[in-house]
């Protein structure tokens, strides 16, 4: 009989039934589409081995004038810059204390636990802490001492930590004369803490205990939750973006830090508003923003701006209030007619939620639109319009710019702006937003593959506390397509080198697109076909052989997938697996047996260094009578 060729329509479509998509393929992990055709997406190894502290939500890249390029961290606890291979600290610092003479006591005998006097240290549990200049005692050597310790309990100025290994005797005193504590900025949390119910967020109303309202449908922003200290008690993101050679960070909701390249990679950041030397003259900064819920560099005419931060002379944030500061000068803030710093109200919505930066403006949602803020040059410096009304945005991180075009996703929309704003047709929508944790929305991180032409955010599902699936566009040959994979933040590093991400289970960060495996382990992945049939389901199928069409770019010496076939009687129906194939570089055609009305088809694989891309299948298939 003659061959039948499959040729299945592109992309992931899950907006219809199974039966409704006859003739296309429905669901997937860890596939995308190049060409109009299935393939196994790339694998990732880690970049450095060394685990970051906390959850990292926010990546950025950027070079000194000496062509060294930096990748900054911002974690739930801790601030880094990556540097080559490898991890420097760069965490703001608290405060500094030198301790008395022997201030670490053993705990209970054959434990890990040791109490360390601190005088005035003003800790919460899960701060860090630096120890310096301890010697040895008991079973510890200086190294172990000297490390960065979490606080598990506080007792007035006694804190205890665990150290590495257990002691020999309980009730030790030691360290010696010369240790220095440093006290690093406290931890934010994992998770949104935002409540529960209808009425509250992230759909509207009152969050409970704060007294704090959003319009009705309006999205609430969960840094208000805490008005005292937003900067410790919630879901802990960061802003990160270069002023120049430097580091400019802000943890939403709070302060303002500043990382001077020229003092080095030891260096630590340091509060916008601390005193410098500039020209060899003290200098204290005026009139910059206590708080922020985001700063970003302008493109084109370098000026730092704060996003939903306190206006002059004010003490709590206006979340509608935009303030930048003089060209090129991220200390001055005082708009004075000799310089360009100055600052806006938006007009529309109860708060900004974030801003992006593209080539030609700025682009700043709010809980009810999104605005352009447009460099015009003096006297007002920074021109306003609403784009759009009616529309918002999920997450501070939900938004990419792939190219000349910003993606975004919404409250169960996506959305694409080219210059004005329009809904981006979705596949696979309600696949998606059908089941999603809206209370962690602000975890949602967009990311772009450039060098495959696709947008993917990572968002948590229904059940999950963090972020386990993701949804991909190719926007060049606009197809969607999906699958699980845990990531909380995400950076394309263009065509110089992979993109990078970090994860939560591991504290990783990764190198994506790297071989086919998952840091050294298989990679699994998968697609799977709707249902085909003949005539409506009127007549039967009898498919006798197949023949495949695989090509394989894994390292592996005996690369396979697996490609099972399965039946069903009518649509609603379970699907029973008939027949399971093995397919290698050199697997000829196969003869099988199956009869029903409707077939489909699943490809996978399973094993370690294995990278596949599926041609056209061939089936000897026909028509085999109605009963």
């Amino acid at each position: 009989m003659p061959l039948t060729k499959l040729q299945f329509r592109p992309g992931i479509i899950r907006e219809v039934t199974e039966y409704s998509n006859s003739g296309g393929w429905f669901d997937c992990d860890k596939i995308r589409f190049r060409q109009g055709y299935p393939e196994k997406i790339g694998g990732w190894l880690a970049a450095v081995n060394t685990p970051l502290a906390g959850t990292c939500r926010q990546i950025h890249e950027w070079s000194s004038l000496e062509n060294d390029r930096y990748i900054g961290l911002g974690t739930s606890s801790h601030l880094y810059i990556l540097w080559s291979s490898s991890l420097y600290d760069i965490t703001p610092i608290r405060a500094t204390i030198s301790l008395p003479a022997n201030p670490f006591i053993t705990g209970p005998t054959g434990t890990t636990l040791a109490l360390v006097h601190i005088p005035g240290n003003g800790s919460r549990i899960g701060d860090w802490i630096q120890f310096r200049g301890a010697t040895a005692f008991d079973a510890y050597t200086a190294d172990q001492l000297n490390q960065q310790y979490q606080v598990v309990a506080v007792d007035g100025d006694t804190v205890t930590i665990n150290l590495p290994v257990a002691n020999l005797s309980g009730g030790i005193s030691g360290g010696g004369s010369v240790v220095t504590a440093t006290l690093f900025i406290s931890p934010g949390l994992d998770d949104a803490v935002v409540g529960q119910g209808w009425g509250i967020p992230p759909w509207g109303g009152t969050a409970p205990g704060a007294g704090l309202t959003t319009g009705w449908g309006e999205a609430f922003d969960p840094s208000q939750l805490n008005p005292v200290d937003p900067t410790v008690n919630q879901l802990r993101l960061w802003d990160l973006d270069n002023f120049g050679e430097d580091l400019v960070a802000n943890i939403r909701g709070g302060p303002i830090y500043y990382w001077h390249q020229s003092l080095g990679l030891a260096s630590h950041a340091v509060p916008l508003n601390q005193e410098i030397v500039a020209n060899g003259v003290p200098f204290v900064p005026a009139d910059v923003p206590a708080t922020a819920r985001q700063v970003l560099v302008s493109p084109n005419d370098r000026h730092l701006i704060a996003l939903g931060c306190e206006d002059i002379g004010a003490t709590t944030p206006d979340l509608l209030l935009v303030r930048w500061s003089n060209a090129e000068d991220a200390y001055t803030w005082t708009p004075l007619r000799t310089n360009s710093a100055g600052s806006q109200r938006l007009s529309a919505g109860s708060f900004i939620i974030c801003g992006m930066r593209t080539s030609q403006n700025i682009l700043i949602w709010t809980g009810l639109g999104l605005w352009s803020m447009s460099y015009i040059g003096m006297p007002y410096v920074f021109g306003f319009q609403s784009v759009a009304n009616g529309l918002s945005i999920i997450g501070p991180n939900a938004m990419i710019n792939a190219g000349s075009i910003v993606f975004w996703m919404d409250r169960g929309i996506f959305y694409a702006y080219t210059g004005q704003t329009q809904e981006l047709p979705c596949a696979v929508k309600d696949y998606v937003f059908k089941d999603f944790n809206h209370l962690q929305g602000y975890k949602v991180y967009a990311g772009h593959n450039h060098a495959f032409s696709e947008v993917i955010w990572f968002y948590p599902s229904a059940n999950s506390m963090e972020n386990d699936r993701y949804v991909m566009y190719n926007y060049l040959e606009q197809l969607w397509t999906l699958g699980t994979m845990e990531r909380t933040a995400w950076l394309d590093m263009g065509r110089a080198t992979l993109p990078v991400a970090t994860d939560r289970k591991n504290s990783l960060l990764y190198f994506h697109e790297f071989g086919d495996d998952d840091n050294g382990s298989p990679l699994p992945a998968w697609v799977e076909s709707a249902d085909i049939d003949a005539e409506g389901g009127e007549h039967y199928l009898f498919l006798s052989r197949f023949i495949p069409d695989v090509t394989f770019r894994g390292g592996a010496e005996e690369q396979a997938v697996g490609v099972t076939i399965f039946s069903r009687p009518a649509p609603g129906r379970p699907k029973i697996a008939v027949v399971r194939l093995g397919v290698s570089p050199n697997t000829p055609e196969q003869y099988i047996r199956v009869r029903d009305r409707q077939i489909s088809f699943r490809i996978e694989s399973t094993a370690a260094g294995v990278g596949w891309r599926l041609g056209t299948l061939r089936v000897d298939m026909q028509l085999d009578g109605r009963r």
